[in-house]
């Protein structure tokens, strides 16, 4: 504030302004939860560009797939790309992407040590009315799963002690074969050897 003096040097009174703050603060508040949400959260954090232009990543990111940030930045996602998927694959996740701002699903990346590994992927489109801003992508590696449903699948379908298959495998394969025989309108044969 100042104080408002007449021609005599006589005090008037004080002018002031006040300003209500609570609303930046709040503001503030907000960016930095933000902020620690972004630095401390378990999943990967891609955010880019409308062209995809990578303009930041967090630390999960560089935990999961071995590139620091410094590398990141200013390259495409592309860099993580597998070679697992089609073309197609990757047209019809643009094309959702695109008509509803949304898409997620499993994806076989490359880590930078030229390791695959599976992850779900989530992508958000960030919009301002029509235009695109940027998008955001969140992953999360779910190697340790797939892991443990090849044990399960291995536990299931092979003989712990000999790592023989089991007669659970050979029904599941045996039943294939006569669906695969019924459809060619092939003859089946089954050996069966006692042992």
């Amino acid at each position: 504030g100042r104080s408002l003096i007449n021609e005599k040097g006589v005090n008037m009174g004080l002018v002031g302004v006040i300003a209500d703050i609570d609303a930046r603060k709040q503001g503030e508040e907000k960016l930095q939860l933000a902020a620690s949400v972004f630095l401390h959260t378990r999943e990967g954090i891609v955010i880019t560009a409308a062209d995809g232009t990578i303009i930041d990543v967090n630390e999960a990111f560089t935990r999961i797939t071995g590139y620091a940030r410094e590398e990141a930045l200013g390259r495409n996602p592309r860099m993580l790309k597998s070679d697992h998927h089609s073309a197609d694959f990757y047209a019809v996740m643009w094309r959702d992407l695109v008509a509803n701002g949304f898409w997620h699903g499993e994806v076989w990346n490359r880590r930078k040590s030229g390791e695959l590994y599976p992850e779900i992927l989530k992508i958000s489109a960030v919009r301002e009315g029509d235009e695109t801003l940027h998008y955001v992508a969140l992953f999360t590696d779910i190697s340790p799963m797939k892991a443990q449903e090849e044990q399960l699948r291995q536990k299931a379908h092979f003989d712990l002690l000999t790592t023989l298959p089991n007669r659970a495998l050979l029904a599941d394969r045996l039943k294939q074969a006569i669906s695969q025989s019924h459809r060619r309108r092939q003859q089946l044969a089954v050996p069966c050897l006692d042992l």
